[in-house]
């Protein structure tokens, strides 16, 4: 019995084994692959049906081939719309906003800020900058349960 009339088990076989990991994972990462080994699959049980072999060097450049149009074509729709491990708050409505620095930050030392009068700890976005008291600072970002400020240059 020639090799390809068992590449029908084999596409199967990588077939389920990627379609578990997926399941195993919560990223979209081997889902590629499983739709590549379908393909393939289809062309193996095709050639067994007409009697026509399609050579394995066929069936697994298609496989390669699919499982990368796919990979470059829907991983990046799948990634906008399956954000996974996003956690929104209220507290990232800060970034962008500007409050007075109540306490000064220091080079490793934290200050207080005063945004929409709720204090906040503070620091520089290097952590090695000084900003003075009663300075005007802008949220960069928020670091656990710290704010990210820089100092904003008046005019």
């Amino acid at each position: 019995m020639p090799f390809e009339n068992w590449m029908w088990a084999i596409w199967l076989g990588i077939m389920v084994i990627m379609v578990i990991i997926e399941c195993m994972g919560p990223a979209l990462v081997s889902i590629w692959f499983a739709a590549g080994a379908f393909v393939s699959l289809v062309l193996a049980l095709l050639s067994l049906i007409d009697g026509v072999m399609i050579p394995w060097w066929v069936q697994v450049i298609v496989f390669v081939v699919v499982s990368a149009i796919t990979l470059i074509a829907l991983r990046p729709l799948s990634k906008k719309y399956f954000k996974r491990n996003v956690i929104s708050s209220n507290v990232d409505s800060l970034v962008g906003k500007r409050g007075l620095l109540e306490e000064e930050i220091k080079p490793f030392e934290p200050g207080v800020c005063r945004i929409n009068d709720v204090l906040w700890t503070a620091i520089s976005t290097n952590g090695k900058e000084t900003i003075a008291s009663k300075s005007i600072v802008e949220v960069v970002a928020i670091q656990g349960n710290k704010l990210l400020v820089k100092k904003v240059e008046e005019k």
